[in-house]
């Protein structure tokens, strides 16, 4: 390909598709129309603008997602079997800012789910709104390939029930958090549409704040459609020596952070004599030094301090009376250090942390000492950052949300040296 092919305008199109059957009419159809061009004699698009002159553009997609469940629940009803649709309006970056060619011209946007499950008599039919962030990676001038995140929040579920829905120990809560992310293929079929297709996994939590909370997942294949307002250009990656030159970065954050937690209370009754189930706070303070050593990771290390108010947590029956209890006040603080590593995107950056507990006041040998946050955080301004993650035990056990704010200062070894 030439250089003024790949610099050569294209958008994508879509409308709403009831599954893979329109899916390849839709390529089939593409691929004749790119072929007509081609042949044609003025089949040379014009060269694209200088992207630093080019604006932001909106665009629609809709997408079809079969799927298959992944869930620790033994459900009653139907089979692993689920489907979702999604609809977004979004964002094409044309290169204004210096981050639009960094991440090559990535899209962003809002977007909403509706999801149908075989399992519909414990699940329901829950709906989402959320934000997301497509990263495209140029494969060639009408092919692209993009890693997309997108995180918001579910409802409309059916929560548990020990009486009239007790099989649904997926989800607690008729609300969660939704996180879903893909990698997907896009082909370019006009100036202004596109088709798109990959494997996609969704997940939904509520954060241990209502109990029980195994969690759910679905994975499986995504197809879609995407519509541009404006024709849309295809803009190759941009070299290395066009970006301004990455300079390495210390900071020192600190944050706070919380939210209510659910647990189910130790108690001297059979578990099915009572509801155990009691809601109490927790809050995270953290401090860290953090280095982002290239353009898109940083790694973190720091200490932290955790006030847990379900510390000993129990219920007991004396005389068929129920007797609350937990650990005093001064005992349910811990203190540990953690590390971790960063992955940015913008303002948008996604993290995991490994921590381990070195003290606690209360010592409950079923919570274990090593701990993983994982989350999101979006950078608000050069120092504030707001927080999205969960405290997870054994890797799958949420402890508790983590949402909050912090501030950072940052540091270049020039800056230093002018000191």
């Amino acid at each position: 390909m030439t250089a003024a092919r790949d610099a050569s305008p294209w958008r994508e199109r879509k409308r709403p598709r009831r599954g893979i059957g329109a899916a390849v009419a839709i390529l089939i159809a593409a691929s004749a129309s790119a072929r007509a061009q081609q042949q044609a004699p003025s089949a040379e698009p014009p060269a694209a603008a200088d992207p630093a002159d080019a604006d932001d553009t909106w665009f629609a997609r809709v997408a079809y997602a079969p799927s298959r469940v992944l869930a620790a629940s033994d459900f009653g009803s139907g089979g692993d079997e689920a489907r979702a649709v999604t609809v977004e309006i979004g964002r094409q970056t044309g290169g204004a800012r210096e981050w639009h060619r960094v991440y090559n011209y990535p899209s962003y946007g809002v977007g909403f789910f509706a999801g149908r499950f075989d399992h519909d008599r414990e699940l329901g039919r829950p709906i989402a709104v959320y934000g997301f962030f497509s990263w495209p990676f140029p494969l060639s001038r009408r092919a692209q390939l993009t890693a997309d995140l997108g995180i918001g929040v579910a409802w409309d579920w059916h929560a548990f029930d020990p009486t009239t829905n007790p099989s649904n120990t997926a989800l607690g809560s008729t609300a969660a958090y939704h996180v879903d992310g893909g990698v997907l293929l896009h082909y370019l079929a006009a100036p202004h549409a596109s088709v798109y297709g990959g494997m996609n996994v969704t997940h939904w939590s509520n954060g241990a704040t209502r109990q029980p909370n195994l969690g759910l997942a679905v994975i499986g294949p995504k197809v879609g459609v995407r519509y541009d307002v404006a024709p849309r250009v295809a803009h190759p990656r941009t070299p290395r020596r066009d970006l301004a030159p990455f300079v390495p970065v210390w900071a020192f954050v600190a944050g706070v952070a919380g939210s209510t937690k659910n647990v189910v209370a130790a108690a001297n009754a059979p578990a099915d004599a009572i509801d155990r189930r009691r809601s109490f706070n927790a809050v995270n303070v953290t401090t860290g030094i953090e280095r982002q050593f290239y353009r898109f990771g940083k790694v973190a290390a720091g200490a932290d301090a955790t006030y847990d108010g379900a510390a000993g947590a129990r219920v007991d029956l004396f005389d068929g009376r129920q007797v609350e209890s937990r650990a005093p006040v001064e005992h349910r603080f811990a203190v540990g250090v953690y590390g971790g590593y960063e992955h940015v995107m913008a303002r948008l950056s996604v993290l995991l942390q490994l921590g381990y507990a070195l003290w606690r006041g209360f010592e409950d040998p079923d919570v274990p000492r090593f701990y993983q946050p994982h989350g999101a955080r979006f950078r608000l301004s050069d120092h504030a950052w707001g927080t999205f993650a969960v405290r997870s035990l054994k890797w799958r056990e949420a402890s508790f949300m983590e949402l909050g704010l912090g501030y950072r200062v940052a540091w270049t070894r020039e800056t230093s040296n002018r000191r």
